[in-house]
């Protein structure tokens, strides 16, 4: 144990005396080479491959729209349609273009459809109410009721006096002018979705029914008669014989006995149905 513990202790003095060598070095090398002067060093290409291969240069653009062709920006215009989401008085922008200097009754608005719907459905006519979906920049999302089209505010006026409708003390009808409504409007109507639809009519023309040969009826009733008497003819023709024959105990034959069943029947000891039974006690 005395001499691994002496030979344990001048490996350590060993690796401390190497470590304490290598940082020496270490800071000589740092002492040489710390410089504040960076030096550029410019490689030129050493063959006219290396010439031919430089990095592109872009050119700058004349205008932003350049890639306008790769890239084509969004149509604002475009119209929305959502089929079979909307009731039948929906109206989209045909309706609000046509009707622009015309005049209505404002019920109420609503961000939520299905409330709207819910409402329209409780009436019980629904011929005068209009609804419209405003959406827009700076607008969110509504659903505004409309009932009756008048030409001038005065009539909308008058109608909204005369307006008897069940509806909350918190909502105040009001006539507005239906332009107003017009930036704000980018669907399709129902009704211009019904109108876009082909329709197609069916014409119903007279056929005369053909003539019945009552000749060809009696000659096939005539037929199917005959072939139904000649089948029962031949199941009556059917018959069927039985032979008894006697023999004595040497097995000589001492009396023959025939019997027929069947209706007008020969008598044939040929025939196919022909039976023999032998009397062993005789």
């Amino acid at each position: 144990m005395a001499l691994r513990t002496h030979w344990q202790q001048i490996q350590n003095y060993i690796w401390l005396v190497f470590g304490g060598a290598c940082l020496f070095f270490a800071l000589v090398f740092w002492a040489i080479t710390d410089k504040d002067e960076l030096v550029e060093v410019e490689k030129k290409a050493e063959t006219e491959v290396e010439l031919q291969i430089q990095p592109e240069k872009v050119s700058a653009m004349n205008h932003l729209g350049a890639l306008t062709d790769e890239v084509k920006p969004l149509d604002m215009t475009a119209r929305v349609v959502a089929t079979a989401q909307h009731e039948a008085e929906f109206r989209g922008t045909k309706f609000v273009n046509d009707q622009k200097k015309s005049y209505t009754i404002e019920l109420f608005r609503v961000s939520d459809e299905a409330i709207l719907k819910n409402f329209l459905k409780k009436q019980a006519d629904k011929s005068k109410f209009l609804y419209l979906r405003l959406s827009g920049e700076d607008h969110a999302e509504q659903y505004v009721l409309l009932y009756g089209v008048y030409r001038s505010a005065g009539d909308a006026k008058q109608a909204l006096s005369e307006l008897k409708l069940n509806l909350p003390a918190s909502v105040k009808p009001v006539a507005v002018e239906i332009g107003q409504y017009q930036p704000y409007v980018n669907d399709l109507g129902s009704d211009e979705l019904k109108a876009g639809s082909k329709q197609y009519a069916v014409n119903l023309k007279a056929a005369p029914l053909p003539a019945v040969d009552e000749a060809q009826i009696s000659a096939k009733r005539a037929e199917a008669q005959a072939q139904r008497a000649a089948e029962a003819k031949a199941d009556s023709a059917a018959t069927t014989t039985t032979t008894v024959t006697r023999r004595d105990a040497d097995g000589n034959v001492v009396n023959v006995q025939q019997s027929q069943s069947g209706a007008e029947a020969p008598h044939s000891k040929n025939s196919p149905a022909q039976q023999e039974v032998t009397d062993p006690f005789n």
